[in-house]
């Protein structure tokens, strides 16, 4: 499913404007509605609120729905419950709803969010009436952002059950849920530096969906100059990472690509530009344990990127393109190490 969201913003002196887009494996150009919604990005940091917005399109049906938020540090989940009527929309701090709202604990600091249509038993099912949006207020930057939430359509009929292998994963393998992107492309990063007048300090985020908080990702990069050069890059991590890009690997500083045979007619405000690709290797537990490793995990990418000049910043989300399927994500329970076999 894609969604295109013409974003302007204005605060330096030229209006800059994006394109802020979610997408898995659908080309469609208007984006459906679905039965789980996965929110990227929770930022409580700071000055910072995220809200989230649910919104159940049916005109006839009630439906219960599930806030599980997972916590960055230790990929544990705090969840919550609440029912939508029919035409209902709800907006909600997660601060508070991962937090005093979920029975006094503390509010999760970074991490994600996802949301999925149960019934009064508490089984998931398919409800493909749901939508929703996000948007990151970031107090201290005087800046906001748009992480919207990817959208999956449940695969059985309306109001039959998707826990069809009876375990405690959503999984999202074209059984239970749609299948999530095998390869995902962020077709455009300013690099980051600093030149006379502005700075840039792209950010980028990964999300992992195979396996649970004990296992780790290890994931490559395919990195695209100006000029079509790739340079090769790798990373890893434990179920949410959010880190500048240039902690990810030099290739995205500014200092490595005016060293690169670039374009040199396509600056952005003076700086390098490029894109690039981003595939799953592999994720282990480090357990030899059935299950304990799995080859090409999916992912969700998210890239930020970053413009100030002095006081005043511009935050907006690049957009990001799926290419081909994985049928290993799924979302993962608060216990257990193993692998969940599609």
């Amino acid at each position: 499913m894609t969604h295109f969201r013409q974003l302007a913003f204005a605060g330096l002196s030229t209006a800059i404007a994006a394109v802020a887009t979610t997408s898995n494996a659908s080309a469609d150009s208007v984006r459906g509605f679905g039965s789980l919604l996965v929110y990227p990005i929770v930022d409580n940091t700071r000055a910072d609120q995220t809200l989230l917005t649910l919104t159940n399109h049916s005109s006839s049906t009630s439906v219960i729905v599930e806030y599980v938020y997972i916590n960055s540090t230790d990929c544990l989940e705090t969840n919550r419950a609440r029912t939508l009527t029919p035409n209902d929309t709800i907006t909600v701090d997660a601060r508070f709803d991962s937090g005093a709202a979920s029975g006094g604990n503390t509010a999760i600091a970074n991490g994600y969010c996802y949301v999925f249509a149960k019934n009064a038993a508490g089984q998931p099912i398919s409800f493909n009436n749901l939508s929703g949006s996000a948007v990151v207020l970031e107090g201290g930057l005087m800046s906001s952002y748009a992480p919207d939430p990817i959208i999956y359509r449940a695969i059985p009929a309306q109001g039959a059950l998707t826990n069809l292998d009876n375990d405690l994963y959503r999984d999202l393998n074209g059984t239970e849920y749609e299948r999530t992107s095998d390869e995902i492309h962020i077709p455009h990063f300013i690099a980051a530096g600093n030149s006379k007048i502005f700075s840039s300090s792209p950010e980028l985020v990964l999300l992992s969906l195979t396996g649970g908080q004990s296992f780790q990702a290890v994931v490559n990069f395919l990195v695209y100059n100006d000029n079509e050069e790739p340079f090769s890059a790798q990373t890893n991590f434990r179920c949410w990472r959010r880190s500048p890009l240039t902690a990810y690997s030099g290739i995205f500083s500014q200092s490595f690509l005016s060293t690169t045979n670039n374009a040199t007619a396509e600056f952005v405000l003076g700086f390098e530009t490029g894109w690039y690709k981003i595939d799953g290797n592999v994720t282990s537990s480090g357990s030899s344990l059935p299950g304990g490793t799995a080859t090409d995990p999916a992912l969700i990418a998210v890239q930020i990127n970053r413009v100030s000049v002095g006081q005043d910043q511009t935050a907006w989300v690049v957009p990001s393109f799926g290419v081909g399927e994985q049928d290993n994500g799924d979302l993962q329970a608060a216990v257990g190490n193993l692998l969940d076999t599609p």
